[in-house]
């Protein structure tokens, strides 16, 4: 009689510890297995009586998807053997040790083997007799990527950077201005237990075929496009309009943890997100399945859609910057920052030198193939502006190095190209430093910027330019055009210092006329309140001016804008635009500059009424002052940190309340540094955050 088995133990917690995967909380109960491709893992196996070396033959058939086959390497079928050492490169299985009824085996998994969720069975039969005995394991086996082995795609040969990219659940994505960045801490807990079958069902509802888990390549293009829900009912959708009403605001979420609970819990996608939260929820996938990833911030960042490789701009007849082209045939825009991902793999289908990191980017902006996805496109290929090479990366490199277009409106109603204002987009590209904890301000803040592109008018730069353009039509149409002007005027647009909510503030700009004839020219200073893609809300005031300068006479000019005229008139992020556009009659130059700035938030404090210590009670106090004369609606506290991860509705606050407080109970369950974050949003007033760092005693 073949053997039976009678039970399986895939020791899903020793295994571990070797494959880099202890911290997943999915193995803790021992009803799922998680290995990664391209190392063993030994599994026990009891049987009704002792096994015989001579006679018995035991089989492990591993399977994958809905149809597994050997052929997509979607089945395995592995005769036990004795003594060999076992192939890395292939399925292979050996028994490892013998103990009366039990025997350990040690299964190898392929580099190659697809990222998924695998079945078991052990099948055992006896020479000579016939018929096979089946047992389905009933643990569910994860296998995934190994950035730790040579021979996988995502292999990264540096200990500190698998630290950060790939275990590292706690980090930082970058907001606020080229001028003054902000770094959000944000919590991205990829071994929480809800969120490894959540990528897989997300995985099931894309299109990747089950063999296509196997490259990395397919995979992180499939995570760009199941990241929203165009097209595929993904996991979060985006909105900017500023109402989230039905859903949960973009700014309340300060960790990856509650959207992966709603997602898995609903199975719909998540209500709302912006830039931030895709990229936010996008490490914590990759980093989940073993592809090292870190979120990328690139400060005005292009939008151009119309792949010309330029972002147009137009000036009406009467001076005014429009939002876009009135035919509407581009609605170019720049973005005070946008963030993305770089994830690190090789590049087997492409020539040699485009492997590391490539960019992918979760926001819906533009389609690809016909799906709203986009990369993975190699960073060396965009430094280099070889645009032809890789995914989307015609897309990135005009994110980055795009030039400015201005097009002027005649009194006849003709468009005309003025003027072309090279590194205007692509100000600094950052990322947090390598490092396990989050530190204050900027000090974790990492410039990649030329990773991404080469220094401005430098030969590389020059070069990279041309061969983007080479290999663009419509880019060599616009670059032929010469701007051809005279340009004796020089002017300045004076930068914002910090202003606080609640404060005036001045748009002052400098004029020096630097010929030997006087110059006449009309100037109009504006500013608007903006979203952070650039797009104008509310215009808070206009200025116009005419003035003859002397020859080499110097004047400035400016206007003030009280807090009456923008407090109740803010984006979210509480953007400024100010925009100066001069135009200089007989020589028609014409000039425009833009600074954006934010207006300070008040503080939020947090304070703790005790020492922390694991399974102690201790009590955390939130508070801040309403510096708005209306009334916040909708508001909640979001905190998020080491086992707490919460979204608390509050009351509505008064107007100018001061000392708006509330108080939260937790229970620490870890010691050592801990870190929470926590973030205030209403309707009229959002993202107001604060993160503590303090020692949790054992």
């Amino acid at each position: 009689m073949a053997l039976t088995v009678v039970s399986t133990h895939l020791y899903p917690l020793e295994n571990a510890v070797e494959h880099h995967a202890d911290r997943f909380e999915l193995i803790q109960d021992g009803s799922t297995a998680i290995f990664r491709r391209g190392q063993p893992f030994y599994f026990g196996i009891k049987f009704n009586r002792s096994f015989d070396k001579t006679k018995d033959i035991v089989r492990i058939v591993l399977v994958t998807g809905p149809t597994p086959t050997p052929a997509k390497g979607t089945s395995a079928a592995l005769i036990v053997k004795e003594k060999e050492d076992l192939i890395a490169d292939r399925w292979d299985a050996r028994f490892s040790s013998f103990t009366g009824a039990t025997v350990t085996v040690q299964v190898q998994i392929p580099p190659f083997a697809p990222v998924s969720v695998w079945k078991m069975i052990v099948h055992t039969a006896r020479k000579g007799v016939a018929g096979v005995n089946q047992h389905q394991i009933d643990t569910a086996v994860y296998v995934l990527f190994n950035p730790w082995c040579p021979n996988d795609g995502v292999h990264l040969n540096d200990d500190e950077q698998l630290d950060e990219y790939v275990l590292n659940d706690n980090g930082k994505v970058w907001q606020g201005t080229y001028k003054e960045p902000k770094g959000y801490q944000w919590f991205f807990g990829q071994f929480e237990s809800v969120v490894l079958p959540s990528v897989m069902m997300l995985l099931d509802r894309s299109s990747i075929p089950h063999q296509d888990r196997a490259d990395p390549v397919k995979m992180a293009r499939s995570i760009s496009a199941i990241t929203n829900n165009v097209d595929d009912n993904g996991l979060v959708e985006g909105k900017w309009d500023g109402s989230f009403e039905d859903g949960t605001s973009p700014f309340a979420w300060i960790g990856s943890t509650p959207i992966f609970e709603e997602f898995y819990n609903t199975q719909l996608p998540v209500k709302y997100g912006q830039c931030w939260v895709f990229s936010g929820v996008i490490v914590t996938i990759c980093r989940a399945l073993g592809i090292p990833c870190r979120s990328v911030t690139n400060y005005m960042s292009a939008h151009d859609t119309n792949a010309s490789l330029t972002i147009d701009t137009y000036i009406d007849v009467n001076g005014e910057k429009l939002n876009n082209h009135p035919g509407s045939y581009t609605n170019d825009s720049c973005w005070n920052f946008h963030v993305w991902n770089d994830v690190w793999m090789t590049r087997p289908d492409l020539p040699n030198g485009y492997g590391g990191w490539q960019s992918i980017d979760g926001t819906p902006q533009e389609t690809s193939d016909s799906m709203y996805r986009c990369g993975p496109a190699p960073v060396e290929a965009v430094r280099r502006g070889e645009v032809n090479i890789g995914f989307d990366t015609t897309f990135v490199y005009t994110e980055v190095r795009a030039d400015m277009c201005v097009f002027k409106e005649s009194e006849d109603g003709f468009w005309s190209r003025v003027k072309t204002m090279p590194n205007y987009v692509g100000k600094l590209i950052v990322t947090k430093k390598i490092g396990q904890e989050v530190l204050p301000e900027i000090e974790d803040m990492e410039d990649i910027t030329e990773i991404y592109k080469n220094p401005f008018d430098s030969p590389e730069d020059k070069m990279a330019v041309k061969k983007a353009i080479k290999v663009v039509p419509i880019a060599q149409e616009i670059y032929d055009m010469d701007d051809s002007q005279i340009e004796d005027v020089e002017f300045k647009l004076f930068d914002i210092e910090q202003i606080t909510l609640g404060e005036s503030f001045k748009i002052a700009v400098s004029m020096h006329n630097t010929s030997s004839e006087p110059r006449s020219v009309s100037i109009v200073l504006s500013a608007s309140s903006i979203l952070y893609t650039g797009t104008p809300i509310n215009k808070l005031k206009r200025t116009e001016a005419n003035i003859v300068l002397k020859p080499n006479q110097r004047e400035n000019i400016h206007t003030y804008i009280k807090p009456s005229e923008y407090m109740d008139k803010m984006s979210s992020h509480s953007l400024i635009r100010i925009t100066a556009v001069a135009n200089v009659q007989g020589t028609e130059q014409l000039w425009s500059q833009d600074d954006d700035f934010s207006v300070q938030k008040p503080p939020l404090v947090v304070e703790l009424n005790s020492q922390l210590q694991v399974n102690k009670q201790c009590e955390a106090t939130f508070s801040f002052t309403n510096p708005l004369s209306v009334t916040l609606t909708d508001c909640t506290f979001s905190i998020e940190g080491p086992g707490i991860h919460k979204v608390i509705k509050y009351r509505d606050v008064m107007p100018n309340e001061k000392y708006v407080t509330y108080k939260e109970v937790f229970t620490p369950e870890h010691d050592g540094q801990r870190t929470v974050t926590v973030s205030f949003n209403s309707k009229q007033l959002t993202d107001i955050k604060n993160t503590i760092t303090a020692t949790v005693l054992p």
